[in-house]
């Protein structure tokens, strides 16, 4: 599961951004905005880029992975299911 590190929100804003200004320099629509406030790190690839420019950060300083049961079921165990799978023929 990744979760960010930073509030994204308040970094934002120490560097001039808020959501009206997010939406009028087209940086950052309404939508990419509320994850930011909710804590949703589902955001594309190029917001991830955005924020990273804006901020003047890595993508590590700005989310992280914490591994979760839910992740070792869903990811993990097919992987091990295949490797062991493999190694039976």
């Amino acid at each position: 599961m990744l979760q960010y590190k930073i509030d994204v929100i308040s970094e934002l804003e120490k560097v001039g951004i808020n959501t009206t200004k997010a939406k009028s320099t087209g940086i950052f629509g309404q939508e990419t905005m509320r994850k930011f406030r909710n804590g949703d790190t589902k955001i594309s690839l190029d917001n991830l880029n955005r924020l990273c420019a804006v901020l003047e950060m890595q993508p590590r300083d700005i989310i992280k992975y914490i591994e979760t049961d839910e992740d070792r079921e869903k990811y993990l165990s097919k992987i091990c299911d295949t490797h062991v799978d493999n190694h039976k023929k």
